[in-house]
């Protein structure tokens, strides 16, 4: 299902840029209409612009997602969560079960803190709340609704409530909810950002100044 809603987005998307191409070549035609000029020509390449821009965008987008896990270049598309964690551990969750977070070791199978809804790092702990969304609490779990990480021995201690927690911690808790979590991006995936949308703007920016510019010249050509 989740790839099937992306694919009518991606259709929705080209349908929309189809229709500002037919406007857009509808333009093109009357301003060569009133310059006495005709060219079948500009008024195709006026009309496949904006879904040939899109078609490009998509692919960006495509390709920067399939990449993250790899080059840390932004994921826009399957949308799932893997936001870094002091240590070497990640918090982790599917786009389509955000709440169902998890914190566990890159590289390694075993997770550490499962279902957690929500987040604040301070230092080498991870502070946060059970999600019961789609694993219902039991009777031993009346009183295990928020915790406390430690990154570096990998003890895990449960609260209460977050009174108790802020307590025993004696840390102001602000907690943030998993799917709104984001890590301080490293320099290296800044770096990817940066590239990626130099990627994405540039070509068809460049593209759109040549077409102009082609236009203009034809509407002054005698």
């Amino acid at each position: 299902m989740e790839i099937i809603g992306r694919l009518i987005a991606a259709f929705l998307l080209m349908s929309l840029a189809s229709i500002v191409g037919a406007l857009f070549a509808l333009v093109v035609y009357f301003l060569l209409w009133r310059a006495n000029r005709r060219s079948a020509k500009a008024c195709v390449v006026a009309a496949f612009f904006p879904p040939a821009v899109m078609g490009y965008l998509l692919g960006c987008l495509i390709l920067s997602s399939m990449l993250s896990g790899f080059l840390g270049s932004p994921d826009l598309v399957f949308g799932d969560i893997n936001e870094p964690l002091p240590n070497g551990f990640t918090l982790e969750a599917l786009d389509k079960m955000p709440e169902a977070g998890h914190i566990q070791k890159a590289g390694e199978s075993w997770i550490k803190v499962a279902w957690v809804g929500g987040v604040q790092v301070e230092g080498p702990y991870v502070l946060g709340k059970y999600d019961y969304t789609y694993s219902p609490k039991t009777d031993k779990e009346h009183d295990r609704n928020f915790f406390i990480f430690d990154t570096r021995t990998g003890d895990v201690r449960d609260y209460a409530s977050e009174g108790a927690l802020a307590a025993s911690s004696g840390i102001s808790v602000h907690l943030t909810t998993t799917p709104n979590f984001h890590a301080p991006r490293s320099p290296s995936k800044r770096i990817w950002d940066v590239l990626f949308l130099l990627l994405a703007v540039v070509p068809p920016v460049a593209w759109a100044i040549s077409l102009v510019s082609k236009l203009a010249t034809h509407l002054k050509a005698v």
